[in-house]
């Protein structure tokens, strides 16, 4: 096998930015010291092992943080997601290393080199920096990257020579035993290989050798592969506030990315996801996105986006953008090849009718489109009702034994009836066809009883009305035949 770590050097700092490049400095600290700072830190003198209050009077508008290993693992979390595009088999090294392996992904790659800088090309494109590592085992692999090595190592016997010219600075070790092999006048690996073995578990003890045997590959090496969480929910705070859309659009779009790869790692789609534009002040905005398929798509999930963008006026100046994608859904398999009947051409039509319906949510709001469905309820105003597009409804069969109109009215309007006969816009109606007895709802408390009439104006309109079998038993206006 053969084995790529990605070590992150910078990931206490990088976790802060969210690989943006800020044009103010950035520094974090830990037990009151700098540990990592950005360029546009370093440009104003700020250096490592520094004080923070030393670092404000250089800068006294930069971002200063603490360091927050919660965030680090979260973040490196993410990044492990993102490196399944590459192999199937990822591994945490904490704090700050990915471990692939890369055996099987050659092929499909076109070789090492190619892959080696899609790597690093898609690290940079995160807005991160890593030093890569390549050997047949895992830990000599992280060993390499930490020492800065990049030449990988592809063939188990020259393992032993480059791990053994590599300073006994990579190792992480205690304090203790870093003062220990001083003592020995150990300053490589291959110095302390050479130690006799029981002199050396007494003095370094045994997690040492042992990390050392991984690496040459006498002892086994097991890794668990990661797997990314079965939901989707991630904050980016912004290092500086977004006031206007355009300054919004490249974070959201990352955040589409993310969520993508996380679906092409499971193998799935999604149908809605959530953004949230967290403000200053105030409650935030919503712009929730729906498809009506599992999809993972990023170009048309992104081009929806842009669609509820467009027009959208912020309430104030954006800090932070959370997005939460509902349940992950299975992708089911699709083929491009068309058979005798043309099947492909009907799946065509099937897709473009589903964009058609997302644009609408996108550009007029969810709320307002919908589908009608039929239900098994003699009720004019009950028969029907109105769903979300795409949503799984049983339509119900009801015989059609007269015509009905398409547009029912919200409520029954009341018509004048001289001497019994119903009128409308003050002349009489030609009833045409009726009655047809409705008589039901007696158990829900609704119960209606009316006789139902096809009438025509003077003008020749149809109309659909009916007559209250009970009380004063008025004439109503309930419906308009195209």
């Amino acid at each position: 096998m053969l084995w790529l770590c990605l070590h992150f050097f910078h990931l206490p700092v990088e976790c802060f930015s969210g690989g943006q490049d800020a044009e103010q400095p950035l520094f974090v600290s830990e037990a009151g010291r700098i540990i990592g700072c950005n360029h546009q830190a370093r440009r104003h003198g700020i250096q490592p092992d520094m004080t923070p209050t030393a670092a404000r009077a250089l800068v006294a508008h930069g971002h200063h943080h603490v360091r927050d290993p919660e965030r680090e693992r979260h973040a490196l979390e993410r990044l492990a997601t993102w490196a399944g595009r590459f192999s199937p088999r990822v591994s945490l090294q904490a704090p700050a290393a990915l471990l692939l392996e890369i055996e099987g992904s050659l092929r499909y790659f076109q070789g090492l080199e190619p892959l080696r800088q899609g790597i690093l090309e898609g690290v940079r494109q995160l807005g991160h920096r890593a030093t890569m590592g390549i050997a047949p085992t895992p830990t000599a692999a992280w060993l390499l990257a930490r020492a800065g090595d990049e030449t990988p190592v592809t063939a188990r016997r020259t393992l032993a020579p480059r791990l053994g010219g590599l300073s006994i600075a990579v190792l992480p070790v205690e304090q203790r035993v870093t003062a220990a092999l001083q003592g020995l006048g150990c300053e490589t690996i291959g110095d302390i290989r050479a130690l006799p073995r029981a002199g050396a578990t007494r003095r370094l003890g045994r997690g040492l050798l042992e990390m050392l045997q991984r690496a040459h590959g006498e002892r086994p090496d097991p890794r668990e592969n990661w797997q990314p969480p079965a939901r989707f929910d991630r904050q980016l705070q912004l290092l500086e506030a977004a006031t206007d859309i355009d300054m919004l659009r490249p974070e959201l779009q990352r955040l589409v990315d993310e969520l993508c790869i996380s679906l092409r790692r499971r193998d799935a789609g999604i149908r809605r996801l959530r953004f949230a534009l967290h403000h200053r002040q105030g409650r935030p905005t919503l712009l929730p996105v729906g498809v009506l398929a599992p999809c993972r798509d990023a170009g048309h999930l992104k081009w929806l986006l842009d669609r509820r963008l467009d027009g959208l006026t912020l309430s104030g100046d954006v800090v932070a953008i959370h997005l939460r994608a509902g349940r992950f859904h299975p992708m089911p398999g699709t083929s491009t090849a068309l058979d005798l009947l043309d099947e492909g051409h009907d799946r065509n039509v099937t897709e473009d009718w589903h964009r058609l319906i997302e644009t609408l949510n996108s550009r007029l709001g969810e709320a307002r489109v919908h589908r009608l469905a039929v239900h098994a309820e003699h009720r004019p105003e009950k028969a029907w009702a109105y769903h979300p597009p795409g949503s799984a409804v049983q339509q119900k069969t009801i015989p059609a034994t007269v015509a009905r109109p398409c547009w029912l009215l919200k409520q029954p309007v009341p018509l004048k009836s001289p001497q019994g006969k119903p009128e409308y816009e003050a002349r009489p109606l030609l009833l045409e066809d009726g009655p047809e007895r409705i008589e039901t709802g007696w158990w829900d408390g609704h119960d209606v009883t009316r006789d139902y009439y096809r009438a025509r104006t003077r003008q020749g309109q149809r109309i659909w009305i009916f007559r209250d079998r009970r009380g004063q038993r008025r004439w109503y206006l309930h419906g308009i035949f195209a």
